[in-house]
């Protein structure tokens, strides 16, 4: 009972800080909607700002969120600390030398590199993203560092700086858009963009990813021994290398799809289309990152030290019970953003109209289960050693988007609106399929045969969750109407709403959280 209470406990944690850093997430999507609104500065920013995230993801980023927390949890079960910091070391080393490199290499590509991704966008536009490219390239290596250290303080079930971690980078940007909007404004087009107002997006954005990584530093510091190496324990490189390939792969086609979204907006509507999903995007991951990741995160070291000491019946239920619960937490999220789709678009706006932003968020809505179980079951297979089959449930999700991302092209869809709806379709579609590959993958890997739980608690679960969303959704736009149209109406429906939805949802769960999922 005791380590129940703890990981329920660490689930809080993670909950409380994750809600605050998303939070302080979405204040930062607003503070950039008051900054420059939907236009193409917008646009261009959001596209420059994304290309050094997925590079590094493509790189490194998936195998290290493969590969660490297993690996620094085995040596943690063995109390082999000496081994443990070695490791440390070599991934260390490692990533960045593979991440300076790249950095440099996006620095003198940048302009190639926007040109295509902007398509048929002005001279001035093509060169603000250029510049704000070059600067935002020498983030790569910090998003190397902030997935070993996050990496090392989950597997050592310290869960506190890496969910604050976002938090403290957020508090930083906001202060960089709040700073651009009294200076600049948002009404403006790239060429009249001046460089000192360039200078203090690009630097800005970069010092909030120098806190998001360093941060965690000295926390490391204290459980490691750090120093510079290449290599690793014998042996261990090669299992470094397997998990971390799976990694890899299963980011590149997360990534791919990605990039496609990103060309998608961009080529088949106007320069603010990518903003505005970008918008959307960011009210979507609040309620996935709140009610399901934190049960992810805080059960995957469990399970990853339950496979090294070789206990089949707790680890199967850790996978079975867990499961059960993202999966619900995640339809949770799904029905949230959906039934408050309208009053987060009216907020996130700040009297500028972003065109579509509520259609791509009820489009993509469904997408959140498969966000949520792809996240928990890709983590659950890298402990059972089967990385083979992340590779194949993601590619299956991501790749189904990108098909339909084609097909949105073949059957002719233009314009903001449709292809904000293609776009959240697209993404929907692929997360669900994702489900069931991942789904039928867990069941193999574990040997369990109820993954999410008995068929009556599901049922039961699913149940409350539909009416309790049916009831919001339509007395969610009845309170906004009552209310006024405002942001404090607005803001007044959103909570309604989520009390519809989320108080019997936990009135139900409340239980399992403890006794049947965690226990």
């Amino acid at each position: 009972m005791k380590k129940a209470s703890s990981v329920v406990g660490a689930a809080g944690i993670i909950a409380l800080l994750t809600l605050c850093s998303r939070f302080m997430g979405l204040v930062r999507k607003l503070a950039q909607s008051w900054a420059m609104s939907d236009g193409a500065v917008a646009g261009t920013y959001d596209t420059a700002n994304t290309v050094p995230n997925v590079l590094f993801e493509v790189a490194a980023g998936g195998a290290l969120a493969g590969a660490v927390i297993p690996i620094v949890s085995r040596f943690i079960a063995r109390k082999l600390q000496t081994e443990e910091s070695q490791t440390v070391s070599a991934l260390i080393t490692w990533i960045l030398t593979v991440s300076i490199p790249l950095a440099f290499l996006v620095i003198v590509c940048a302009q190639p590199i926007i040109g295509f991704l902007v398509g048929d966008a002005p001279e001035a536009q093509i060169a603000l993203g250029t510049s704000l490219l070059r600067m935002f390239a020498l983030q790569i290596p910090l998003y190397g560092l902030s997935v070993v250290f996050s990496g090392v303080l989950q597997a050592h079930k310290l869960f506190v700086l890496p969910a604050l971690a976002p938090l403290l980078s957020s508090i930083i940007v906001i202060g960089v858009f709040v700073w651009y909007a009294l200076a600049v404004g948002p009404n403006i087009a790239p060429v009249e963009v001046t460089s000192g107002a360039v200078a203090l997006l690009g630097w800005g954005t970069t010092a909030g990813v120098v806190i998001f990584s360093l941060v965690q530093l000295p926390a490391v510091i204290k459980l490691v021994n750090i120093r510079l190496t290449w290599r690793f324990r014998p042996g261990l490189g090669r299992e470094t290398v397997r998990l971390g390939g799976a990694g890899l792969a299963a980011l590149f086609a997360q990534q791919f799809a990605l990039i496609c979204v990103m060309y998608s907006t961009n080529a088949l509507s106007d320069a603010g289309t990518f903003a505005a999903f970008n918008y959307a995007y960011a009210i979507f991951m609040v309620p996935y990152a709140v009610l399901a990741v934190p049960i992810a995160t805080a059960v995957f070291p469990r399970i990853s030290e339950a496979c090294e000491l070789g206990d089949t019946q707790k680890v199967q239920n850790l996978v079975c019970r867990s499961t059960y619960l993202v999966f619900v937490m995640g339809t949770v999220a799904a029905v949230l953003i959906a039934t408050l789709s309208v009053p987060a678009k009216t907020v996130v706006e700040l009297g500028n109209p972003i065109i579509g932003l509520d259609i791509a968020l009820q489009s993509m809505a469904l997408g959140a289960i498969g966000f949520s179980i792809l996240y928990h079951g890709a983590r659950v297979l890298y402990a059972l050693g089967r990385p083979q089959l992340v590779v194949l449930s993601n590619s299956i999700a991501w790749f189904t988007v990108v098909l339909f991302l084609l097909a949105g092209y073949a059957i002719g869809i233009h314009g903001r609106e449709m292809t904000l709806l293609w776009v959240g379709i697209a993404l929907s579609m692929g997360m669900t399929t994702g489900v069931v590959a991942i789904v039928v993958a867990l069941r193999r890997a574990s040997g369990a045969r109820r993954v999410l739980g008995d068929r009556r608690s599901l049922t039961l679960a699913l149940g409350v969750v539909g009416v309790a969303g049916t009831v919001a959704w339509f007395v969610v736009p009845a309170v906004q109407k009552t209310c006024g149209n405002g942001i404090g109406g607005a803001f007044i429906a959103a909570c309604v709403g989520a009390v519809i939805v989320l108080g019997p949802v936990l009135a139900l769960l409340g239980k399992d959280i403890k006794k049947k999922v965690l226990s």
